[in-house]
């Protein structure tokens, strides 16, 4: 972490409502842990580095004072580094997360060795989640019917050595300096509350399985699933991520209408999130979609795939095809699915990807024109009013904006790591759109509008030149960029309308000559057409008729006379009648 991303989250630290924002989460949900988590060891990365930073300055200056804005940024961060904490523990300790708990809490003899212990021990204990029955305990070597039982699971979890993560999920997304932060705020590991979990743990698991292994006797399919279900979703709440997975995917042979394989494929969906493993993400939404009458039936289940999609897109950095599916999600798709994404957070990712990576006319149309997101907005003021600047060209107010609110976005356990690449593109879409009307424009006003220094919006415009975004060259005498070749729009248009005019012409000249020809009875046929549709020639002395007429096909062939000659397969129409019954000469 650098000093200016721990700057912008010093700031938000000192605005940010921990309670209010972690509200929108389901409560015993484990995004909500991993987001409690993610945002008490970035609070304390950044504590960490603004203390870094200003021993260095006192050190450099000899001047061992502190400034009032930088002891209250640091008291701000610490404050929303024991929340929390505090607010994690809390939830830990309510749906009995033993496994978490140590992860967190327990004292570990290093950094490295606690990651490298704790990869080793979950790895080797949760049997991995694959897609068939038969797999669901092989992928590391272990058949299915020697996988431990619940209860071995989560004595050999609990009497492991307690251990700290640097990751708040799988995905290792916490800092570094994450050992040593709950420390600080005075939170040790209760031993005694662990064994006593551990204990009820051991029972519950042994309950559950002795129901599923009741309904598997009695072969009720029903029983079986919900047997899977309850086992899933227990394991799920201490933390066994993966054993979660296995379960759900075990009940899905056991799914007899469409509605229970939704359910199934969103269990397992908000699984592959929590854990990380987007191919299962991108696997069951497919499946989910391709199952009979469930998106067409299920408007919501619709709306969630969308989001669990996007979500997928945008940690692959696929930033326009994600910002696509966050803005066609349905309004109606509220607090239903807070346990992946709450709807504050659809608005902001569709928000900012689509300013990132749409053009200005896929804007217009999938954020500024479009009724539902337009709504979902309005749950974002500040998105709302920065979209409003950046419809009306004025960019200087639309970047203020957005980078005042650079440190939420770098508090959030999913978009932290695109940050800077977003707003970036962000920045450069608007330098581009601002010089595009120019012949020349100065450094120093342009500067001005966006809010930078000569420097800086020097650097920012070659850069884009090297990219190919601007075509144009910097004067550096005068401070000034020009463009390179001064297009003629004028020149252009004309070029087109001309072109549009020589197309139009003659695609009428050829209407014009197929109505005359087929009005004179000139028509060139196939021979295959030969014998069911005959020559269009009449004979004298007879009315011809109309040209609708003889549009049509007629099957009458009283009226013609062909004689068939030659090699050459043509036909020849006897339109006189004194010639009738001759043949010509060849």
């Amino acid at each position: 972490m650098n000093k200016e991303k721990a700057e912008a989250i010093a700031k938000t630290a000192a605005a940010l409502d921990l309670e209010a924002y972690i509200g929108r989460y389901h409560d015993s949900s484990e995004t909500r842990l991993q987001r409690l988590l993610f945002i008490a060891v970035s609070a304390g990365d950044a504590m960490t580095e603004l203390s870094k930073a200003e021993h260095k300055a006192s050190e450099g200056n000899g001047i061992n004072s502190i400034s009032a804005d930088e002891d209250g940024a640091e008291h701000h961060l610490a404050i929303l580094c024991k929340s929390g904490y505090g607010m994690a523990l809390d939830q830990m300790q309510q749906l009995q997360n033993v496994l978490r708990y140590k992860q967190i809490f327990g004292a570990a003899p290093s950094i490295q060795d606690a990651n490298a212990s704790l990869q080793q021990r979950v790895e080797s204990l949760a049997v991995a989640s694959t897609i068939g029955n038969e797999q669901a305990a092989g992928e590391f070597g272990m058949p299915e019917q020697d996988a431990p039982s619940a209860s071995a699971i989560i004595s050999e979890v609990a009497s492991a050595a307690p251990v700290s993560l640097d990751t708040a999920g799988t995905n290792g997304v916490m800092g570094q300096n994450a050992a040593r932060h709950y420390s600080i705020h005075g939170i040790q590991c209760d031993d005694d509350w662990v064994e006593r979990t551990q204990q009820q743990n051991s029972l519950k698991s042994e309950v559950l399985e002795s129901r599923l292994d009741t309904s598997k006797s009695r072969l009720n399919k029903e029983s079986i699933r919900a047997a899977y279900l309850e086992l899933g979703n227990f394991w799920k709440e201490i933390g066994m991520l993966k054993e979660s997975m296995r379960c759900h995917l075990r009940s899905r042979d056991f799914c007899t209408s469409s509605k229970q394989s939704g359910q199934m494929c969103l269990a397992v969906i908000g699984l592959g999130i929590d854990l990380r493993q987007f191919s299962y993400v991108n696997s069951y939404v497919t499946k989910a979609e391709n199952t009979v009458n469930l998106v067409s039936s299920e408007p919501l289940t619709a709306a969630k795939l969308r989001v669990s999609s996007g979500l997928s897109l945008l940690e692959n950095g696929n930033y326009a095809d994600a910002a696509k599916k966050f803005t066609e999600v349905s309004i109606d798709l509220g607090p239903e699915f807070n346990s992946v994404m709450s709807p504050e957070d659809i608005a902001l990712y569709g928000a900012v990807l689509s300013l990132a990576a749409l053009d200005r006319s896929e804007i217009q149309k999938h954020v500024i024109d479009s009724s539902t997101f337009k709504q979902r907005l309005e749950l974002l003021p500040w998105m709302r009013d920065a979209i409003r600047h950046f419809a009306r060209a004025e960019y200087g107010e639309f970047l203020s904006i957005v980078g005042s609110k650079k440190g939420d976005m770098y508090l959030d356990v999913h978009l932290h790591r695109h940050v800077d690449k977003i707003l970036e593109q962000i920045r450069d879409r608007c330098l581009v759109q601002y010089f595009f009307p120019y012949l020349s424009v100065s450094l120093e006003s342009m500067g001005k509008r966006f809010g930078m220094n000569i420097d800086k919006i020097e650097d920012a415009v070659a850069s884009l030149i090297e990219k190919g975004k601007i075509d144009a060259r910097i004067n550096s005498r005068d401070k000034t960029l020009v463009a390179k070749e001064v297009p003629n729009h004028r020149l252009e248009t004309l070029k087109k309308v001309k072109c549009l005019g020589d197309t139009f012409m003659a695609e009428t000249h050829s209407m014009i000559l197929r109505l005359s020809c087929l009005d004179a009875g000139l028509v060139v046929q196939s021979d295959a057409n030969a014998g069911s549709r005959r020559g269009r020639g009449y004979r004298r002395g007879r009315q011809r008729p109309s040209l609708a007429e003889d549009m049509e096909v007629s099957s009458d062939d009283d009226n013609d006379m062909m004689v068939e000659y030659g090699e050459m397969g043509s036909s020849v129409v006897l339109d006189n009648p004194e010639e009738e019954g001759k043949v010509p000469a060849m």
